[in-house]
């Protein structure tokens, strides 16, 4: 599942997670320099689809104080994503549903210029109504094809008009999960109670699946990127730009054998973690958490979230950190720093890893 790329990378402000040790304020002059970085890109999925809102709903704003559509800003993510995804050999495909559902892109190996064909021929506007139900009762036939692990992307909003013979879409999504290695993100806001607990009850099919506000999905990429990719942790980063801009360098946070409680040896890091936020407010910080290799995977994707929330928590009641400059990602035992044959290797990777991004 690895792939040996060697990349440029400039880094406005932002350093890959898990290589530092400790919080350290980046000068401008650490940042004038100009390297070529080997780096190892692992595959955390065999297959990945995109299951796209084509209906009416999709024409309100995605926020407040936006002046696009939720159609218009998910079109536009999907287009900017395929740009930076690298090739490591997955199937792929983008369906739409609505009254008319279609398979843009029908899952196959996965080719970057004909997936964009397939975002371009998107619909110009949504309309329609919205037959989610019917559209994950077809990703069985899908699904069944497949080997290995399958991430389905669902941009919705949440609401969901059911013709007649069709269950809940929770009620697929958790038969879904219990059948096949699949994975379900559900990326979009829900303006009503009854539509935000139909995504939350989607996104309980398994550990693996979430809910991701569409907001903090355009605002911040990276909830998407290890779905699909990680960077391997172990390889030496050293950035150039020419843009003078300061940063900060975060260490692990690490943590007991099946804990997930914050040790007060991290105090000090969070604090100036904290107050680098609050006077840089388009700063965010991502927290991505780990597990060693002991427990099921089911399990440690759920210890590797804990941990992931814990250290959001403790920024936001010690630190005074907004909410809205933390992103959590989890991925239980996958992309070890270290063996986990021996206890010292398990101890480095039971942690969450810190980047400080949006600068």
């Amino acid at each position: 599942m690895k792939l040996k790329l060697t990349v440029f990378y400039i880094v406005l402000g932002m350093v890959l997670p898990g290589l530092l040790a400790a919080a350290e304020i980046i000068t401008e002059e650490d940042l004038i320099k100009k390297v070529v970085v080997e780096a190892n890109f692992v595959k955390t999925t065999d297959n990945f689809l995109v299951m796209f809102d084509t209906s009416s709903s999709m024409t309100e704003n995605y926020d407040k104080g936006a002046k696009v559509t939720k159609y218009e800003a998910a079109r536009e993510i999907l287009k900017q994503g395929l740009e930076q995804l690298p090739d490591l050999g997955y199937n792929s495909g983008l369906y739409t549903f609505a009254s008319d559902d279609k398979a843009l892109y029908p899952m196959g190996p996965f080719d970057k210029g004909k997936y964009a064909q397939a975002i371009d021929s998107l619909p110009a506007q949504p309309k329609g109504a919205t037959f989610l139900p019917q559209a994950l009762r077809k990703l069985e036939s899908i699904l069944q094809k497949q080997s290995g692990k399958t991430v389905v992307f669902i941009f919705t909003d949440g609401t969901s008009d059911s013709p007649g013979g069709t269950k809940n879409p929770e009620d697929y999504t958790q038969a879904l999960a219990d059948k096949y290695n699949v994975c379900f993100y559900m990326i979009g806001d829900a303006t009503d109670s009854r539509s935000k607990k139909r995504l939350a009850d989607m996104a309980k099919a398994n550990a693996c699946s979430r809910v991701i506000p569409f907001k903090q999905f355009v605002d911040n990429p990276n909830y998407v990127t290890g779905a699909l990719y990680v960077v391997k942790a172990n390889e030496r980063i050293v950035t150039t730009t020419e843009t003078r801009i300061t940063g900060l360098k975060v260490g692990d946070v690490l943590f007991d054998f099946n804990k997930a409680d914050v040790q007060s040896q991290y105090g000090a890091d969070m604090e100036a973690l904290g107050n680098f936020l609050k006077k840089n407010p388009n700063a965010y910080a991502l927290l991505v958490g780990y597990t060693d290799s002991i427990g099921s995977e089911e399990y440690n994707l759920v210890l590797s979230n804990r941990r992931a929330d814990s250290v959001a928590d403790h920024l936001v009641s010690n630190c005074g950190v907004t909410q809205d400059q933390i992103v959590v990602n989890w991925y239980g035992e996958a992309n070890p720093v270290a063996s986990n044959d021996t206890d010292e290797g398990r101890a480095q990777n039971r942690r969450v890893e810190v980047a400080v991004g949006g600068l």
